[in-house]
């Protein structure tokens, strides 16, 4: 009770709030106190974890790591179609089960691990010592770094560095197994056989055109067309000539019904002739007379008398001769020879006509035929591209499967593993971790004390949980 003239630093509290705080309300002090009062309790849960992880550590074996460093440059990107080789990929190559099974082959598991080839099933020591493999080995690498640094962890110095040695042949044949791209033969076998395919599609082209006599259609097709056009037009020269000379034979047949087929073709009269012969004469007398000559007088006295008697007409007589009309004969040889053209035009536009025809059916059938040929053709064509592409993939599977037998420059070993000088043991890091946990433990057991106590470890918790001021506390002896 607060005496008279003291101010109190609370209110009493009522039942109901009493019994909701019936536990203590703890502060860091309190805490603390809670456990240095459980020391004892504590030290009992430190000491024996301690030193049941102080004799773990002082029996582990001291160990070797050996070390290595490849490498890892981009690939060739011919040889290497897929892509670039990268650092990660290589990782997870090198930490194959198949790599660790390769490499313990070599070096044989009573010389790695003879404690397992000693107590395992035959059945599982393959198993155990890869996984053990596996466990002692590491790598790790920068994702801007291109260089792997490669660990194996053995007992012995000598074995760690030749089976990091041994794990390094075996990536690299592994690596090189993978990159020789074992469908190279698949690739082969497919490419043949499509070749196969090719030939029957060729054999079935082949086949095909000679059954229907034909050598190519595209170009039957084409000269069909150029044969239909220029005898096409043929038929048109030759029916414009037809009607053209059918028109002139008309012409002549009506013309030479006007014309007589005989006429007077010679007429001798002796009159003309003598007064002919006078002239003549007269010509002849002049070159040795003279004109007033009585010889050349004589002569045109003679002349004149003739050329008085034709004016006359006395004595008209002389001998006709009849004969063919020539202008008849031209006429009716033109219409003999426009007959014979008139029958071959016709012959010739006839056989036009049946070109023209047998030219339509073939393109007809050659137009039925096509389909059929298209497919084939489709067929072969697709079997050439299979045989091109699978070629394609062949060489470039081939190419690679050269280049990773070589060794290609994407990966080297900078340097192979050495035995070490100095041994690594985990005795220190067994030690450090089994005081942590020790303490750890014992902390947790005295933390655990701490909180389920009941009973009021300092004033302050007596304060904060009944909300009342403590006046004085007495020690307890």
């Amino acid at each position: 009770m607060p005496q008279a003239g003291e101010r109190t630093t609370g209110t009493a509290p009522s039942p109901a709030h009493q019994g909701a705080r019936l536990r203590p309300r703890l502060g860091a002090l309190d805490i603390a106190v809670q456990l240095w009062r459980a020391k004892w309790l504590m030290l009992a849960v430190f000491a024996p974890l301690c030193a049941a992880g102080l004799a773990m550590a002082f029996v582990l074996p001291q160990g070797f790591t050996a070390t290595s460093r490849i490498l890892v440059t981009p690939g060739d990107r011919v040889a290497y179609a897929a892509g670039y080789v990268s650092a990660p990929a290589e990782l997870e190559l090198l930490r194959s089960p198949v790599v660790a099974q390769k490499a313990l082959a070599k070096v044989t598991l009573a010389r790695v691990y003879p404690a397992i080839a000693r107590g395992c099933r035959p059945e599982a020591c393959e198993g155990l010592a890869i996984a053990e493999i596996t466990r002692s080995l590491s790598a790790t690498a920068a994702d801007t770094n291109p260089v792997i640094a490669v660990e194996f962890r053995h007992a012995e110095a000598a074995m760690s560095a030749e089976m990091l040695n041994a794990l390094i042949d075996a990536y690299l044949a592994h690596r090189a197994d993978i990159h020789t791209d074992t469908l190279t033969d698949d690739l082969r076998e497919q490419r043949e056989r499509f070749e196969q395919d090719l030939a029957e599609a060729d054999q079935a082209v082949r086949a095909y055109l000679e059954s229907n006599n034909l050598a190519d259609l595209a170009a039957e097709r084409d000269t069909l067309r150029a044969l239909y056009q220029s005898a096409s037009g043929e038929l048109l020269v030759a029916q414009s000539r037809l009607r053209q000379a059918e028109a002139r034979l008309e012409d002549y047949r009506i013309q030479i019904e006007s014309i007589a087929p005989e006429q007077d073709i010679h007429i001798e009269d002796p009159r003309q002739q003598t007064l002919l012969a006078l002239q003549m004469e007269r010509q002849e007398k002049l070159s040795r007379y003279r004109e007033d000559s009585r010889v050349i007088q004589e002569l045109d006295k003679r002349i004149e008398q003739a050329e008085d008697y034709l004016d006359t007409g006395a004595g008209t007589g002389g001998i006709v001769r009849r004969g063919p009309n020539p202008l008849y004969q031209q006429v009716e040889a033109a219409i003999a020879t426009l007959q014979s053209e008139v029958k071959a035009l016709k012959g010739q536009a006839a056989e036009l006509k049946t070109q023209i025809a047998e030219f339509k059916g073939r393109q007809r059938r050659l137009v039925e035929l096509e389909p059929a040929l298209q497919a084939l053709e489709r067929s072969r064509l697709v079997a050439e591209n299979a045989v091109f592409a699978f070629s394609e993939r062949e060489v470039d599977a081939r190419a690679r499967s050269e280049m990773a037998r070589r060794g290609d420059k994407a990966i080297r070993v900078l340097a192979p593993a050495t035995p070490p000088v100095e041994g690594v043991s985990l005795k220190l890091p067994a030690i450090i971790l089994s005081l942590i946990l020790a303490g750890l433990a014992a902390l947790a057991a005295g933390l655990v004390r701490a909180l389920t106590r009941s009973g009021f470890a300092t004033p302050g918790s007596v304060e904060r949980t009944l909300g009342l001021p403590v006046l004085a506390a007495i020690r307890k002896y």
